[in-house]
């Protein structure tokens, strides 16, 4: 319980002092400390963790930087403050402090806790705010949004391809005309003329290498474009391109067209010629290429891809792009057949959807391959749509742009898991 009428007890304990210093005036005078800071704090236990405070001196503030669980509400609403170390004493509404008495600290994001410190000496005050921060989504669950009902107004029904230039979400239907948005709305799109690019272009195999989107096209060409509309042949590597495979960060991947044979090949950085690698098998994909590139454990670059497929799809890796090797793995593990696969690496796990859109795919090292079974699902609206793209921003948002068919729009959605949205606020 919480001690009331504390001048009163103040002034006796005043009084004691100076009884006992007139009855013992030849004894060395007592000098209290001038301390009025909160040494150390402490809750008791959340689901048997311990979760640390940060004493901000500097800003009188203590809050604990990893939230609590969203679920904890329920047990902070009468928790024990089992650590509150001070050289004097601690008072919250003029009331003397008693750690011993249980507190709902389950508002405090929004009401902080207010503690009054007073130094032993009786000279110095100092007031903290205590803020117990809890999650209010599940950190685990990945979150979905619809962000327009039609984003083309219609107008893309079939296949498509989307990627991301300068925060800027570009879809293209066609090889003559672009929709984009920013990826900080996704809800306002614009139409755009595509000027340069041929009538031959490979829609799906545009990728994002620096500050530009490359194509390549079906009589082997290269083009790019700097800002999504305006496109050129890059002459210095087209003539002989079968597909694009991967960006690395100083090379652009693909598979080039060498006296009969299909080759791995990368650029140099500058993009001025093709260094070939080993012979491309008959069981490489090279249609409906999704490609994710990121770093591994080990501090590798690894290039991981998917494409079209009939029968089951089996994901490829490399970490140069000049040799490749497939992850395959028994029947009742593997990717089922997509025709358009989405793969991509996210929270550090492979995830992986297409084909009739009724599973969200996930895998730890991209070889065993489950649907997903809770907190990580597709919307059920997805469920038997076909023609779609895909990205991921700088956000970790997962953008989903649909084509409009007989029974459903060209709808856009968004989604990402909720922890990678988390922002660590110490102000």
């Amino acid at each position: 319980m919480k001690i009331k009428f504390l001048s009163v007890i103040l002034c006796s304990f005043a009084t004691a002092i100076i009884v006992s210093s007139c009855l013992s005036s030849d004894e060395k005078n007592i000098e209290y400390s001038s301390d009025d800071t909160i040494h150390a704090f402490a809750i008791d236990t959340i689901y048997g963790e311990n979760y640390a405070f940060t004493i901000d001196n500097a800003n009188n503030k203590i809050y604990n930087v990893d939230s609590l669980p969203v679920s904890s509400d329920t047990i902070i609403n009468k928790v024990l403050i089992k650590t509150l170390t001070v050289s004097g004493y601690v008072t919250s509404a003029d009331t003397l402090f008693n750690v011993a008495d249980s507190l709902d600290l389950s508002k405090t994001m929004e009401k902080p806790l207010e503690l009054t410190v007073h130094s032993a000496d009786g000279k110095y005050t100092r007031k903290y705010s205590v803020e117990v921060r809890r999650h209010k989504q599940d950190p685990d669950s990945l979150n979905w949004n619809k962000m327009t009902d039609s984003f083309s107004a219609g107008e893309i029904t079939g296949t498509q391809k989307s990627v991301v230039l300068n925060n800027r979400i570009w879809t293209y239907g066609s090889y003559s005309v672009a929709f984009s948005a920013s990826v900080n709305d996704g809800k306002s799109w614009t139409k755009s003329a595509v000027t340069g690019l041929p009538a031959d272009t490979k829609m799906h195999s545009l990728m994002v290498f620096g500050s530009k989107i490359f194509a390549a096209t079906q009589s082997g060409k290269l083009f790019y474009s700097e800002n999504g509309t305006s496109w050129s042949e890059w002459t210095a590597l087209s003539g002989h391109v079968v597909a694009l495979t991967a960006a690395f960060p100083n090379s652009l991947a693909a598979v080039v067209e060498a006296n009969g044979k299909n080759l791995f090949a990368i650029s140099d950085n500058a993009l001025t010629s093709w260094q070939t690698g080993v012979e491309v098998p008959a069981a490489f994909p090279l249609e409906n290429i999704s490609t994710t590139v990121f770093t591994s454990r080990t501090q590798m670059t690894t290039a991981f891809i998917a494409g079209k497929s009939t029968t089951k799809t089996t994901p490829w890796f490399s970490f140069d792009g000049l040799e490749w090797s497939d992850s395959e793995t028994t029947s009742s593990y593997a990717l089922p057949a997509m025709t358009s696969p989405h793969i991509m690496r996210y929270s550090n796990k492979f995830y992986a959807f297409g084909g009739d859109f009724s599973a969200l795919y996930v895998s730890e090292e991209g070889i065993v391959w489950k649907p997903a079974e809770t907190k990580t699902l597709l919307p059920s609206q997805f469920k038997g749509r076909q023609n779609c793209s895909a990205v991921v921003d700088a956000n970790n948002y997962i953008w989903i742009m649909w084509s409009k068919t007989a029974g459903a729009t060209d709808e856009v959605w968004r989604g990402r898991i909720n922890k990678l949205g988390f922002i660590i606020n110490n102000d």
